[in-house]
Order: C-alpha cells, then structure tokens, then sequence
C-alpha cells in the first residue's frame, strides 16, 4: 500500500510540476497546498508518511512548517526544496 505525500508550494506551478513527476514514477496518495498553514491543519488531521514543501513562502517559510510538523509528529520526514 502507497503511503501519503503532502506537497506544500506557493507557487502553484510547481505544485502542478512535482505532483505530476511523483504520480508517474509512484503510486502514492499527493494531497497538495499553497498555503503553509493549511499544511499544517492537513498533516495534523491526516496521517502523511512524508511532507515536501518549498523554502521561502509567505506566511510561513518551509523552516518553520518543518518545526511545527516536528512538533506535532518528531519522526516525521520532511524534504525542504529550494
């Protein structure tokens, strides 16, 4: 069974890119966001087996949805793209 993958980019071309790249080479659930804090509200009510968001985005950077993911679930794999 595929596990979950919450993708976090302000810049809904990316989004678009890296869920397209992961759908072809896996089988894996994406659920994606453009806003930081909605990602958070997502991962603290789903069970993400892994996070992937952006560095620099408004509201909040991908260092502080890292804490805040950290927080919530220590073991949680998080990849912070630049």
């Amino acid at each position: 069974m595929a596990g979950k993958i919450l993708i976090v980019d302000d810049e809904k071309d990316m989004l678009v890119l890296l869920q397209r790249i992961i759908s072809e080479e896996t089988d894996h659930e994406l659920v994606t966001t453009t806003n930081p804090l909605k990602a958070i509200e997502l991962f603290n009510n789903r069970a993400f087996d892994l996070v992937i968001t952006d560095l620099k985005m408004p509201k909040m950077d991908g260092i502080r949805l890292l804490e805040e993911v950290k927080k919530s679930r220590p073991k949680a794999s998080v990849v912070i793209l630049t």
